[in-house]
């Protein structure tokens, strides 16, 4: 019996024995053959109870020597724990590692469960406990927890990755996830890698192709041009190369890094000339000078480009930016008072302005751009504050200029003195409109009309829905006949006013069908121009008709546009067409406008809703329905000019011509929203909430 105890205890030991010396051979054999090597330090747990931290210095089948305390020890391989580690801050405790210990002799025994509870005590233990994590980590895996078993290599990598290549596990997840398009996990394991294992052999291709997922996945420019930056300067000699090289130009644009992208892609244009890129580095090369206002190189890479390439939409990108190439953006650098338009007027050769900030005058002969400040000066300073100024009107003997909440400002040109009609004198706060003729002055404000006679000493005479049959009382623009005035409402509601008998009506058409907004009108030689937009139809477009309201066309120009602040902001001017006629086939009754989707014009689709020779007039403005149909008028034929927040229209009515034209991008790079439009001395001038763009009309 004594014989069988004693057997039974050495075969217990031996296996003791081999077991710690198994552990010491695989430890020693993890170290150095770890990616991330470097010096490691040992736990020694003697079964005496005595503990030693000292740095590894190597074993042999019965010994292993430690460094401690300046001299090495020389240990029997029994009787002993091991516990490695690179940082001696995370040395677990003794219960730590006494749970440690406990975990691995239940895997050993096949006890995953039971182990897995010893490793999360171990962990409660000491949470910086880099074997535990890693060991809780396997399991999970096991279990095909992947998310949890990443959680716990994380952990190991942050604290110990010199002592456990994780790399096989954070690629065997990420390579998973981008399997399932699950982008932001495949780059969340990727970095992992990257970061804590930066010599790994994988790094190069991961580096690359996780800036990639950030750019066009994820679409992060910052980190991924981080990303690629690095990779081309780390690894130039890869496949991913040509593309990474690309894109760095590409962002360095979108960032307005201007200079690094056009020097980056010129070198990419140069290295990669026949790539299947080099049309789009050459296209945002030309973008980019263009936010720099070097109009002439814009123009000389989009004219390259237009003549080389045979893909249509390369040619009609490169036509986009040769538009630009043709306007001209005034900013504050260029002396505006604010670079928010609200007001544009044309007066002979010079320009009045109208910002949220004052008045300015421009003298544009000769183009030149010549700010005149005197006058200005002294007309934004008629008033407490800097005017908000909404409207102007000009002649050769006045100018008045309506403001938002400071009533209106009159500059008599031949005198030199300036008057205010401050809400404070019961004039309204908010002139939203101001037009004259050689009899009238009229005003279009938030409530009602005004009209003052020429000559009269009487007060201005007040129109508004109480007193009159005004149709409105928000008043947003009006417009003088040699027999009307037209007026439109906020809500898109049209009144008309009969100079002769001085009576309002309100206005119908059947060319205003049921859904259409009026949000403009204009007269044009014997013509009137309305601009609409319907949201219901999410389009826009213009309708015009004689002077008397008669004989109405509609055109549709935009449609499919969800934004309802795109479909308001449209503004349409027009002049006699007095271009010769080159064949009577030319002047055959064309169409008047293209559908257009999403701002992209269709010429071939016309859409024009025609009124029938009958009287347009509803009942109530009084005039007699005619027993038989009248005869229409002769069609006037106009030049029209339209601009909206995307494109700027040309259009000939008798000869049914479109030509258009990208409205400029300004330095921000946002597409302009349109406040107002000009036609004079053969340019148009268009008044944006970021600038002031001009284009030749010739």
């Amino acid at each position: 019996m004594l014989h069988q105890t004693c057997k039974k205890k050495t075969q217990t030991k031996k296996q003791k024995t081999y077991r710690l010396f198994a552990l010491i051979i695989s430890a020693v054999l993890f170290i150095y053959q770890s990616p991330a090597y470097s010096q490691q330090y040992v736990v020694v747990d003697g079964e005496n109870g005595d503990r030693l931290t000292g740095t590894w210095r190597g074993a042999t089948e019965t010994h292993f020597e430690i460094e401690y305390n300046g001299q090495v020890l020389r240990l029997p391989v029994t009787g002993y724990s091991l516990d490695f580690t690179s940082d001696t801050t995370h040395v677990p405790d003794r219960t730590a590692a006494k749970y440690f210990r406990n975990g691995r002799m239940l895997l050993e025994l096949g006890l995953p469960e039971n182990a897995k509870g010893r490793f999360k005590a171990a962990i409660e233990e000491l949470p910086k406990y880099p074997a535990a994590h890693y060991q809780l980590g396997l399991l999970h895996k096991a279990e095909g927890d992947t998310a949890s078993a990443l959680e716990r290599f994380r952990s190991v990598a942050i604290l110990d990755a010199a002592n456990y290549d994780l790399v096989p596990f954070f690629q065997e997840f990420g390579d998973t996830a981008l399997a399932s398009g699950a982008y932001a996990e495949a780059v969340d394991n990727y970095q992992l890698i990257l970061t804590h294992y930066p010599e790994h052999p994988s790094v190069p291709a991961l580096r690359y192709i996780t800036g990639f997922l950030f750019v066009e996945q994820l679409e992060d420019a910052a980190a991924g041009l981080t990303l690629l930056e690095s990779a081309i300067t780390a690894y130039p000699d890869r496949p991913e190369h040509e593309k990474a090289f690309f894109l760095i130009g590409k962002l360095q644009a979108e960032t307005d890094r201007l200079e690094d992208a056009l020097h980056t892609l010129q070198g990419f244009i140069i290295r990669y000339p026949i790539s299947e890129w080099v049309y789009e580095a050459r296209l945002t090369r030309a973008e980019v000078n263009l936010k720099l206002g070097r109009i002439s190189e814009a123009a000389s890479e989009a004219s390259l480009i237009y003549e080389s390439s045979i893909d249509e939409p390369v040619k009609e990108r490169a036509k986009q930016i040769l538009d630009q190439t043709r306007w001209t953006v005034y900013t504050d650098a260029d002396g505006l008072p604010d670079n928010q338009i609200q007001a544009i007027v044309n007066d002979e050769t010079k320009l009045w302005i109208g910002t949220a900030k004052g008045i300015m005058l421009f003298e544009t002969a000769y183009d030149k751009w010549i700010p005149i400040e005197d006058i200005p000066q002294l007309i934004n300073s008629a008033v407490e504050t800097v005017p908000d100024v909404r409207a102007i009107a000009v002649n050769a003997q006045e100018v008045w200029i309506g403001t938002r909440s400071q009533g209106a400002i009159h500059y008599d040109r031949l005198t030199g003195e300036i008057q205010a009609y401050s809400p404070i004198d019961g004039f309204p706060d908010w002139v939203r409109d101001i037009k004259m003729d050689e009899t009238e002055i009229w005003f279009a404000t938030g409530i009602g009309a005004i009209r003052r006679i020429r000559g009269s000493l009487d007060p201005p005479l007040v129109y508004n829905v109480p007193n009159s049959q005004l149709p409105a009382d928000d008043l947003e623009t009006l417009v003088l006949t040699p027999e009307r005035v037209w007026c439109v409402s906020e809500d898109g509601v049209i009144g008309t006013f009969d100079r002769e008998i001085e009576e309002w009506y309100t206005y119908h058409s059947i060319a205003i069908r049921e859904g259409m907004t009026i949000v403009g009108i204009e007269a044009a030689a014997e013509q009137l121009l309305f601009t609409w937009f319907n949201t219901d139809e999410k389009s826009n477009g213009y309708f015009r008709a004689d002077l008397d309201g008669r004989n109405g066309k509609s055109t549709t120009l935009h449609t499919g546009v969800d934004d309802e602040n795109k479909l308001k902001n449209i503004y349409i001017r027009g002049a006699l067409d007095t271009s010769p006629i080159l064949e009577e086939a030319a002047i055959e009754e064309a169409v008047e406008a293209p559908f257009v989707e999403e701002a992209e014009i269709v010429p071939e689709e016309i859409v024009e809703i025609e009124d029938p020779s009958e009287s347009e007039f509803s009942a109530e403005m009084g005039v007699e329905e005619e027993a038989q149909p009248l005869l229409p008028t002769p069609e006037v034929p106009l030049v029209l000019w339209i601009a909206t927040n995307d494109l700027f229209y040309t259009h000939h009515t008798r000869s049914g011509a479109w030509q258009d034209t990208t409205t400029p991008q300004i330095v921000s790079g946002e597409l302009t929203t349109i406040q107002s439009l000009v036609v004079a001395n053969n340019r148009a001038w268009i008044a944006t909430a970021n600038g002031l763009a001009t284009v030749s009309v010739q």
